[in-house]
């Protein structure tokens, strides 16, 4: 439980400690894409049978809401917050759907969660990926419509 809590609290206290005096506009506008594309793969995920997640296996759409609500809006937040500072768009998707992967890998190996039917790290590399980007072409479209700068 205090893993779930952790994932949830963590997040947020160093986004709101370190990015939002950066950006102020960053949090209350990507943050809930990113949350409800969360809210969307993990419900996904786990209606397939793709992942259980502790402590809730029962109710174990339950146990994705510290992700759905912490730690995946905030690394969407970072992304877009390091795509403005350095550039390289694509570059830097790539980079923080491998670190997703490779986080979401270690809570498979410490067995936070427990991956099924045929799931592994190539398709989670693969569900990080799309809404990660939806997020990028999500940031362009506040821009251009002169909502972000």
């Amino acid at each position: 439980m205090f893993f779930s809590i952790a994932l949830l609290i963590i997040p947020w206290l160093i986004a709101l400690w370190h990015l939002h005096p950066k950006d102020k506009q960053l949090i209350p506008l990507i943050a809930p894409l990113a949350s409800v594309a969360a809210f969307i793969v993990n419900g996904w995920g786990v209606y397939f049978g793709f992942w259980r997640v502790y402590p809730f296996i029962e109710l174990n759409t339950i146990a994705t809401y510290p992700c759905n609500l912490g730690i995946f809006p905030v690394l969407g937040c970072y992304m877009v917050y390091f795509i403005k500072k350095h550039g390289h768009p694509y570059l830097i998707i790539f980079l923080i759907t491998l670190f997703t992967t490779l986080l979401e890998g270690w809570f498979v190996g410490i067995g936070k969660a427990i991956y099924g039917n045929g799931w592994n790290l190539f398709w989670t590399f693969v569900s990080y990926f799309f809404p990660y980007l939806i997020g990028y072409w999500f940031y362009l479209h506040l821009k251009k419509i002169q909502v972000m700068n």
